[in-house]
């Protein structure tokens, strides 16, 4: 199939592509030749054999890895056989790992698809948070979305919220008592995804 060139195109269909382009018009595109035949990929795998035996084979290296300038600063000893044998070092004892963490805090406080704890008890679990004392002076923990801002806020803000008050217990050390907070709390108590 010939590809068109100017030459060979009527001067009518020429002109069209001249004029502005109107709604429902077909773009103009360039015709596809495709021409593989069965040998194309032998060609392609000939080539790449071709490429690669350009690159010798891996062979020993034939110099020292230092010029004779830098030998004079690699301080090297042969090693003994003291130094070969391996040291048997005891292992450590483990660590008694609590069993309060954030991971764990955070899965409590989303079991059963829980938002947040419902208004009065959300305000008691912040009434539980420290202060910090900075430099600066003192910052307060944030705020849980109470009292006008509950009906206002969606339950995925509340949930973040709920997330940086756990957050702020334990970046002061107080996640123990937040978590024994929310263990104590029942389950009407809280928030859960869906519910108004």
């Amino acid at each position: 199939m010939a590809i068109p060139t100017l030459t060979n195109i009527p001067a009518r269909a020429r002109l069209d592509l001249d004029r502005p382009w109107q709604h429902g018009d077909t773009l103009p595109a360039p015709e596809a030749v495709h021409s593989d035949g069965d040998t194309a990929w032998a060609l392609f795998n000939e080539l790449a054999c071709e490429q690669e035996r350009r690159f010798a084979d891996t062979a020993p290296m034939t110099q020292p890895p230092l010029r004779p300038e830098e030998v004079s600063w690699a301080a090297t000893m042969p090693a003994s056989a003291a130094a070969v044998q391996p040291r048997l070092v005891p292992p450590a004892a483990p660590k008694a790992q609590s069993q309060v963490t954030l991971d764990a805090a955070m899965l409590l406080a989303r079991r059963n698809n829980r938002v947040c704890p419902r208004p009065e008890r959300w305000s008691a679990f912040t009434a539980l948070l420290p202060v910090r004392k900075s430099g600066r002076g003192s910052q307060r923990p944030p705020a849980p979305a109470t009292g006008d801002a509950w009906a206002l806020t969606p339950p995925l803000s509340k949930r973040l919220c709920f997330r940086e008050q756990v957050e702020w217990a334990e970046s002061l050390g107080v996640l123990a008592q937040a978590m024994a907070f929310m263990q104590s709390m029942a389950e009407g108590e809280w928030l859960h995804m869906g519910e108004e």
